[in-house]
């Protein structure tokens, strides 16, 4: 082999290793706490009640029948009180678009009762935690399930999604997270919301929000407008627009300046959710 050859065969080689490093390194913010808690990038909330805690299941002599083996962040429910709560938060991100954040997820307990609540909030510019856009309460078992979430957030927005486990009156069972994958493309399964836009209105109108997504809307889907503030509003009126796009209208009635806020679109089925970006409500 001439020098040329050699040559250029070592640029390929390095062209292949490239290409298997960068295919193999996680997407930021995304975790699968094979390494720990403390080598995702994420943080537990110093203003909630507890911490989620990380178990490897093959570091410790006795595993609970009750959890799945491996290696990912749980609640054991039984050392906590009733509505106590433990969250942990993905770092803060920023994307010009519409992209897809799965994980894994159960609610187990011995005698097949809900241990909890597992709520997923998203906060957006660093403000305040509004109502979560997706929960689940009921029991699933030992076996993990897959849910997505669809986050629509449009330049210069930055927003963070968080993880909350809340304790109910179970008196033992547990609550767990595991393999975080953020996603450059669409959701398969969670519908995708359009930018939506500002609503300006003179002070006693009525004002209307309408969020469009695409995906097939239907009846086992929630829909609501979520206020910065916390409070949701529920759907007026649902139309498809096509097979691959659906409308859903918010009304507000005879508005004030108390109304005036930033407001989003939220869906939520069994399988995840969508969130669109916050839109004003500027009342004149």
């Amino acid at each position: 082999m001439d020098t040329l050859s050699r040559e250029r065969l070592g640029l390929v080689l390095l062209l292949l290793l490239h290409l298997s490093t960068v295919s193999t390194q996680m997407p930021t913010g995304s975790c699968t706490f094979d390494e720990g808690f403390t080598q995702c990038d994420y943080q537990q909330d110093p203003y909630d009640d507890f911490d989620w805690t990380h178990i490897n299941t093959q570091d410790v002599p006795y595993v609970s029948p009750h959890l799945p083996h491996g290696s990912f962040m749980y609640v054991d429910v039984s050392q906590y009180d009733v509505g106590e709560k433990a969250r942990f938060q993905l770092p803060v991100m920023k994307e010009n678009d519409t992209h897809c954040i799965d994980f894994n997820y159960l609610l187990s307990s011995p005698d097949g009762s809900s241990p909890g609540t597992l709520n997923v909030l998203v906060k957006v510019n660093k403000g305040p935690l509004a109502n979560p856009i997706w929960n689940v309460t009921s029991y699933t078992g030992k076996d993990w399930l897959r849910a997505e979430l669809a986050v629509s957030t449009f330049w210069p927005n930055e927003y963070q999604v968080i993880f909350e486990a809340e304790v109910s009156d179970s008196k033992a069972g547990f609550i767990a997270i595991d393999d975080i994958q953020v996603l450059s493309y669409p959701c398969d399964k969670s519908p995708h919301f359009l930018r939506l836009g500002d609503v300006e209105v003179n002070a006693g109108q009525n004002a209307t929000f309408q969020c469009i997504a695409t995906g097939r809307e239907t009846s086992n889907n929630k829909l609501w407008l979520q206020r910065r503030n916390g409070e949701d509003i529920p759907v007026a009126l649902t139309k498809n627009i096509n097979h691959r796009r659906f409308a859903a209208s918010f009304h507000l009635k005879e508005v004030t300046g108390q109304d005036q806020d930033l407001y989003r679109c939220v869906t939520q089925s069994e399988r995840g959710s969508g969130v669109s970006n916050f839109a004003g409500l500027i009342v004149r």
